[in-house]
């Protein structure tokens, strides 16, 4: 490493017992009823991923989910689609007051395509937001085609065990990406994809396909967006989302240890405080003044075609 991060803390250590709720699902749609980009973005998102809950059912949709920003995005935008499904005049009553309602996510099915040699930071996010957002998560090894394969046998071998008695699970139908079009492979792929010859059978759903990467930052550094909000008001405490603090050490885009650096781009030009926006979730707020290892954060990134100039 060309810097030296902060030791990490255990899941356990780190959890603060938060759990997505029915008033976070309620800003999810509040923000995309707006009429700005960020707002047209989450209709075309949360429509995506309606469609896909329509047409599968969660009981055969699973989500990919790598701790990385894109995929951390799209579980938020999951999470709420699901409540509101469950709970459709709590959420699409934008008048009404944050609801209380005790409703809690059921179980998302989730593959976690390990990488080789994964940051521990990494490891450590994943865990949390397994625990934030209900994530029924299977973590498995390799590339990404042999991976779905396996979770997709798995997935078969289980309920063929089971004798039909899981009763919500069925075979994967279609799986959940964080896939933007700047991605490699992305540029021609559609919201609904199904997989190429040679891969596992199964629609490959892109929420996010056409999100830039400013637009990512715009919505995990939301001020009015929120994980774990009671709904009895949170004064005092901080709103936003969270994300893998990789990020606000200079890192654009994450994979293995072995080839994963901040991005040049970031190299801090000087060692004083760093003026930052007064979001919530910007690294002020998280008790940083300057930059961290000598590096800015990923959202200050101006140049969004050399995201994965540190891979």
């Amino acid at each position: 490493m060309a810097h030296s991060l902060r030791p990490v803390a255990s899941p356990a250590d780190a959890d603060d017992g938060r759990q997505f709720t029915l008033a976070d699902a309620q800003r999810v749609y509040t923000l995309a009823r707006e009429d700005s980009r960020l707002g047209a973005k989450v209709r075309e998102a949360l429509d995506i991923v309606e469609r896909a809950l329509d047409e599968y059912g969660l009981e055969q949709i699973a989500l990919s989910f790598n701790g990385g920003k894109d995929c951390t995005v799209l579980v938020h935008l999951l999470a709420a689609a699901i409540l509101r499904r469950q709970n459709p005049s709590l959420i699409d009553s934008p008048s009404s007051s944050s609801p209380t309602s005790s409703a809690s996510l059921p179980p998302i099915p989730t593959i976690y395509v390990r990488c080789p040699s994964p940051f521990p930071q990494v490891e450590a996010f994943v865990s949390l937001c397994a625990r934030w957002y209900a994530l029924e998560l299977e973590a498995v090894e390799g590339g990404m085609r042999e991976a779905l394969q396996v979770y997709v046998d798995r997935r078969k071998s289980s309920l063929a065990l089971s004798n039909g008695t899981e009763g919500r699970r069925g075979e994967i139908k279609a799986v959940l990406v964080g896939t933007r079009r700047n991605d490699p492979h992305g540029e021609h792929l559609r919201p609904f994809s199904p997989t190429d010859a040679g891969w596992p059978d199964f629609m490959r759903v892109h929420p996010i396909l056409d999100w830039s990467y400013g637009d990512v930052w715009a919505f995990l550094r939301a001020e009015t967006l929120t994980l774990g909000d009671d709904g009895e008001g949170r004064e005092g405490k901080r709103r936003g989302l969270e994300w893998c603090e990789l990020y606000d050490y200079g890192y654009t885009s994450l994979g293995s240890t072995h080839n994963t650096f901040p991005n040049p781009l970031l190299r801090a030009t000087t060692s004083g405080p760093i003026s930052r926006p007064s979001s919530p979730t910007s690294s002020t707020a998280k008790g940083v003044g300057q930059p961290l290892g000598g590096w800015r954060p990923a959202w200050e990134l101006e140049d969004e075609s050399a995201e994965r100039a540190g891979r």
